[in-house]
């Protein structure tokens, strides 16, 4: 990491909230952003952004592994090599993301996390742990093991949000399940935000969970409802609760192969920027040539082959995580579908960090934030990433 405590980055365009301004430039102090779209002071270090674009750095609020590595492998190197590789890729601040697992194997998840976030990763600042599981539905499982799963218990719940020490920011469930009223609760009283996933949840069984004070939807349209037939009777899902209900955020997974096109573009239309992150729910071989690999923990994690630049279970009955990454999310919505790179960048930076309680000094540049910034050129590759100011 190249440290430099006052500098000034220019000609580029500059992305900020709700506008984007050719010939921009931000002025960068101690890590915090000092000035933005304002003359070089005299003196100061220049870095030209070479008639690029110089944008807020990209926050993934879901995220397996990358470089080889998994969260779930639950050693502080193997923290550290995911948060590196996805800062090569304009990722400054990410939620280390678990799956469904023995309590064993999350203990030693949630501990390696903390030892990485003390020491730092030398890579894209850890910003809170996600546990996505276990207390899902095994009708609707996507590549999470099903033997792990079970249902929420106060007891279990409070277990783990001491062990964390404070550090998870959100925790997936699948509403239909019994104790959700408990899991609800216990989210509430710890300021967690609470996520649907993984369920074969009913509409009605969506709204009450909403109700109950769940506010978000983990990776929208894969392992979540829509209009189903049961019992001769005609449901509503998750997805069509969701689309009607305005306190509910969701994610994209934006790798190009999980949602299609006409997907993202009705998710972007109905719930608009401000409700909508694109995440990566990327597994270790992101950021690798890997063409076999795991999901989850290296020793007891599942099997998956990389084809068709997606993560798949052997029998490819299922996609198992992406090997995406935020520039590649960039390109896809952006490039490919055509979302104005204004709201492209809001649902990569400002958003995310909205969802999760950062936005007074995350997401966006503006006068004293933190100094996330990617730079990249005019095919947006990553040219340069900086975290709190300092170069990776």
């Amino acid at each position: 990491m190249l440290a430099n405590s006052y500098f000034w980055i220019g000609n580029g365009t500059t992305v900020l909230p709700g506008r984007a301004c050719k010939q921009g430039s931000v002025l960068v102090k101690n890590g915090k952003i000092l000035a933005v779209n304002e003359a070089c002071p005299q003196g100061v270090t220049r870095i030209d952004a070479k008639g690029g674009y110089i944008l807020p750095g990209f926050i993934d609020l879901h995220v397996h592994g990358g470089g080889g590595a998994d969260f779930m492998d639950a050693t502080p190197e193997s923290v550290a090599t995911v948060a590196i590789a996805h800062a090569k890729h304009g990722t400054t601040g990410l939620l280390a993301t678990s799956m469904t697992s023995t309590n064993d194997v999350l203990e030693k998840m949630i501990n390696s996390y903390l030892i990485a976030e003390e020491k730092g990763t030398g890579g894209a600042e850890l910003l809170g742990l996600h546990l996505e599981g276990p207390y899902f539905s095994a009708k609707n499982k996507g590549a999470q093991p099903v033997k792990e799963q079970r249902i929420p218990t106060r007891e279990e719940l409070e277990y783990f949000i001491k062990l964390a020490k404070g550090r998870i920011v959100r925790w997936d469930e699948a509403p239909e399940l019994e104790n959700t009223d408990v899991f609800a609760q216990v989210m509430k009283e710890n300021g967690i935000i609470a996520s649907i996933a993984h369920t074969s949840a009913i509409a009605a069984q969506a709204y009450a969970a909403f109700d109950m004070g769940f506010s978000h939807i983990t990776h929208f349209y894969s392992a979540t409802t829509t209009g189903q037939k049961i019992d001769g009777l005609c449901y509503s899902g998750v997805n069509e609760a969701t689309f009607l209900d305005d306190r509910i955020t969701v994610e994209l997974i934006a790798d190009g192969r999980h949602i299609p096109r006409e997907h993202m573009l009705l998710t972007y239309k109905i719930k608009g920027a401000d409700k909508l992150a694109l995440i990566t729910d990327a597994m270790r071989a992101a950021d690798t040539n890997d063409t076999q690999s795991i999901l989850g923990a290296m020793d007891t994690g599942v099997p998956v082959v990389i084809k068709d630049n997606v993560a798949q279970l052997p029998d490819f009955s299922s996609y198992a995580g992406s090997v995406g990454t935020m520039d590649n999310a960039l390109r896809v919505a952006h490039v490919r579908y055509g979302i104005p790179l204004v709201d492209v960048v809001k649902m990569m930076s400002l958003t995310p960090a909205r969802i999760i309680g950062r936005s007074h000094d995350k997401g966006s540049l503006e006068v004293g934030k933190d100094a996330d910034i990617v730079i990249m050129n005019n095919d947006f590759e990553v040219e340069s990433v900086y975290v709190c100011g300092v170069e990776i």
